[in-house]
This record gives structure tokens, C-alpha cells and sequence, in this order.
């Protein structure tokens, strides 16, 4: 083989070697839109528009690989929406060059465990330090009974415990009819000998990725340590999904299920408008905590969040606020 013909083959295998998995680079991309919106004077992580020479800069920057090609960026991109089965992304070609964005019509559970990364995250882990700072002031825990709603912000929380099944060192019994999170705890670990997981019967739905029913009795007839849930949307102090069917399971485990409630927030909740059709289901005030990330200072988010919770300041002081996350504690 000639000598130039290798040096080109070398070369293309350490072009090859210095670019991201499809799965990293969405998750790096993700990473951007959640951080972008975190400053950003917008309603929603998707009317952010992001040029693509600044997306470039961005996986430069954060794993120190040079992408010169933006057609290879969105044909990684078009080739894990393929894989998952939804469109999660669009591009943009204007006379200022082409730009990067989420799509707007995101509804289903699939696409919206896509938005809000970090934020999500920040919570998450809010969440896992407020069960295990509870536990250290209590040496009499051998398992801890969590009841997991659904959202994919709940799912993060599931996240965070099959990440860390021993720490604290309990037993965890996981109720829930959240198919991401019993997903999961499959994909993260082989084994878990201190974790079980009981699921009630029901109706799958493939939009909110629920096991939907009106028989809760799975639920009511048990006494749990806690109790996590999210929500679509938070206007006037009042909490909304989209799904009727939800509400009425949401409503019935907030109201009638014994057990410490927690709400998780990333921020995007918050609306003075419901600009579609949403079924409420409780009200902020019914909760023993608040878990939501620290959003920045003067940012759309922030403004709207803390006009929203500002009205429970007095019965649901902030309890801890750190870097990442805030949590509000009901008196």
C-alpha cells in the first residue's frame, strides 16, 4: 500500500475515533438547549434557536472534538430519532447560516424525557438528599417505601436511587406505574438484591407511558415513606396534565395516600396562560415539599416560578438552597 494511501486511512480512523456516539452527542446537545434555557428570556426550551457554528464550538469546547461538518451533526441526529422512533430536533437554514432547535409539538413521554436535562437532574438529585438527609436523622429505617408517579421528572429520581441502591444502606420498595421507571432499574444494574419493584395492574398508555387505572386500592391500602410526583403544568397554585385519566389517578394518590408528598419542578411548569386543553389534579399547598433546581437569576424561568410559589412562602418556607437545587418545606 503506498504510504500516502495509509496516512489518509490513519488518519480517517482517528477522525473516526474522535467523534461522539449518536447517544453522547444527543445527550451533550440536550445539555446545551437545558443550559441555554436555564439564562434564557423564553417561555420554552423550544423557541431557543441555537446557530450552529455555536453547537460546534459547544462539543469542542466540552470533549475537545472538532466537528467541521454540519450535515454529519444532523444526520447523527436524524439517525437517533430513527432509533427512538420521534423527532426530537429541527434545523433552520437562514440567510445568518443554519440554526439548531427543539421541535415545538413535543407531547409525548418519549419526547419529553428529552427537555430539560439538567434541570431535571439538578431536582433529582434535590430529592435523593432530601430521603437521605431524613434517613441520617433516623436510625430505625431498614427499607424505605417510595411511591413513584409518572413524569420524567420522577423518573430521574429513579435514576439517582438504582445509581446509588446502597447508599443510604436500606431496602427500597418501589411502587410504581411509571413505565420509565421501571425501564430504569433494568437498564442500570444487573442485580439489585435491596430493591424491589410492584407494579399495579391497568391500561397502558403510550402518550404519558403510564399503567393507567381507576382501581387504586394497590396503592391506598399501603402506608409509604414517600411519595413523588411532577406535573405538567403549574398555574395559579394549581396542578395540571394533559391526560384526564392521569389526573383522576394523580388526585386520588395525592388525597387519599398516606405518606411524606413531594412535588418536582424543573421550572418549565409554571404559566399564567394554559394554552391547551389540562386537567387539574391538586394544589402546591398539599405537599410536604417542593423540589426544584436553582434557576438563574433574571431568567424567564425564574421570574415565573417565583411568581408562582411566592404565594406559599409563608406556609412552605425554603428549607434548603444550595448551587444546585431548592427545596421548600411545608410547616
Amino acid at each position: 500500500m503506498p504510504d500516502s494511501l495509509m496516512s489518509d486511512n490513519l488518519k480517517r480512523e482517528k477522525a473516526l475515533k474522535r467523534r461522539l456516539k449518536k447517544k453522547d452527542m444527543i445527550m451533550l446537545l440536550l445539555t446545551l438547549f437545558s443550559e441555554q434555557y436555564d439564562s434564557a428570556q423564553v417561555d420554552s426550551i423550544t423557541d431557543i434557536m441555537i446557530p450552529m457554528e455555536t453547537v460546534k464550538d459547544y462539543i469542542r469546547d466540552k470533549v475537545g472534538i472538532n466537528y467541521t461538518s454540519e450535515p454529519w451533526i444532523i444526520n447523527q441526529i436524524r439517525k437517533y430519532e430513527e432509533e427512538i422512533g420521534t423527532r426530537l430536533f429541527r434545523k433552520i437554514v437562514t440567510e445568518q447560516g443554519s440554526t439548531l432547535g427543539l421541535c415545538q409539538d413535543l407531547s409525548t413521554y418519549e419526547q419529553k424525557r428529552h427537555l430539560y436535562v439538567t434541570q431535571k437532574i439538578k431536582t433529582a438529585n434535590g430529592v435523593f438528599d432530601l430521603i437521605f438527609n431524613m434517613l441520617e436523622k433516623s436510625v430505625s429505617y431498614k427499607t424505605i417505601k417510595i411511591l413513584l408517579d409518572g413524569g420524567s421528572t420522577v423518573t430521574r429520581v429513579a435514576e439517582i436511587i438504582a445509581k446509588n441502591p446502597n447508599q443510604p444502606a436500606v431496602n427500597w420498595e418501589i411502587y410504581t406505574h411509571n413505565l420509565g421507571v421501571i425501564e430504569c432499574f433494568g437498564k442500570t444494574s444487573t442485580a439489585y438484591q435491596g430493591i424491589s419493584i410492584h407494579v399495579p395492574q391497568g391500561i397502558y398508555d403510550h402518550v404519558t407511558n403510564l399503567i393507567l387505572s381507576d382501581r387504586l386500592e394497590f396503592y391506598l391500602e399501603r402506608k409509604f415513606d414517600w411519595i413523588i410526583q411532577g406535573t405538567s403544568f403549574l398555574s395559579s397554585g394549581k396542578l395540571y396534565v394533559e391526560k384526564s385519566e392521569e389526573a383522576r389517578v394523580k388526585a386520588s394518590i395525592l388525597s387519599d395516600c398516606i405518606g411524606k408528598k413531594v412535588l418536582v419542578l424543573t421550572g418549565h411548569e409554571a404559566t399564567s396562560n394554559l394554552s391547551c386543553f389540562a386537567e387539574p389534579f391538586g394544589v402546591v399547598s398539599q405537599y410536604d415539599y417542593v423540589v426544584y433546581p436553582l434557576l438563574a437569576s433574571g431568567s424567564t424561568a425564574a421570574e415565573k416560578m417565583g411568581n408562582e410559589l411566592m404565594q406559599f412562602a409563608k406556609i412552605m418556607p425554603i428549607m434548603i438552597q444550595n448551587w444546585s437545587y431548592v427545596i421548600m418545606a411545608h410547616i
